[in-house]
Formats: structure tokens, sequence, C-alpha cells
């Protein structure tokens, strides 16, 4: 009914409306339980992540799906470090339609893992925001950034002519 009751009346109700006497512990271990079937396991979904690029990869040809494991190394089940796509309708559509301008910017990711979620956005013909590519990275940092923008400038083929 409520994620944020305290333990201690979460218990008082228990007791007083059903007539069972448990324990405190018992009643945090049910109320994690019920918690996690509801807004599901943060790791179990993590773990889905080598899937659902794949199946991204299968659906649109042509995208860019990068997930980057700790050690750098791409592809492999291991501890998650960033995530990256950018499909391959909007970058033709970018190309074909849009004004050569990027906004960018990165926000705080909520949950007991963290992160940021770095974005990058174009401005479409009638100037509403057209989005280009985002990321999920361990950090905001200039390492980060520059990876993020790396693919980026490689996905929609930014040149940098000096003027």
């Amino acid at each position: 009914m409520n994620p944020t009751w305290p333990l201690s009346a979460f218990h008082k109700k228990v007791v007083n409306d059903w007539n069972c006497h448990v324990s405190v512990h018992a009643i945090g271990r049910a109320k994690r339980k019920a918690l996690e079937k509801i807004n599901g396991n943060y790791a179990e979904q993590y773990n889905k992540l080598w899937d659902y690029a794949s199946e991204l990869r299968k659906a649109m040809p042509g995208s860019t799906v990068l997930l980057m494991t700790e050690d750098g190394q791409a592809e492999e089940r291991k501890k998650f470090k960033r995530f990256y796509i950018c499909f391959a309708p909007i970058k033709q559509g970018f190309k074909s339609g849009c004004r050569p301008l990027i906004g960018l910017d990165g926000c705080h990711l909520k949950g007991p893992y963290g992160g940021q979620l770095l974005t990058a956005v174009g401005s479409d013909a009638n100037d509403g925001m057209y989005p280009l590519a985002w990321a999920v990275v361990e950090a905001e940092n200039s390492n980060s950034w520059n990876w993020f923008l790396k693919q980026v400038v490689e996905d929609l083929n930014i040149e940098n002519d000096g003027s």
C-alpha cells in the first residue's frame, strides 16, 4: 500500500489486523520481496542488457549499440560500465533534415547503481528537439564525455573543417 511505510508501523498493522505474531525482521523480508516484485530486480534488468543490445542490432541494422564492461572488453557478461545507442533511422534523419547544431546534456540516474545519462539532441527544420544518441555511463567526467562524443562524431560523420 505504501512503499515508504516504516517497518514498525507495518508490523503493528499486521499484528493488529490479522492477529499474526511475526518478527520485525520477517516483516522487513516480506516488504523487501514485495517491493522487488513491484519494482523488479535491478541486477536482473542489467543482465538483460546484452539480450536487448542484440535484439536492437537485429531489428535495426546500421544502428550503433555499444555495451562496455568494467574491464573495457565489449560484449562479455562482466560488470556493466557503459551503454550507447544511436539508431540508424535517426542517423539518416539528422543527415537529411536537421540543422548542423547539436546540444548535449547529462543527468543523474536514481537507483542503487546510479550513473549518468548522457544525451545528444539536434534541431529539426521546425526548431523541434531531435534526439540523436544517448548513453548510460558510470559517471559524468571527461573520460565518459570524450567516449560519448567520439561515438556521436563517428555515427553522424561530423567533420571539423576549422570554420
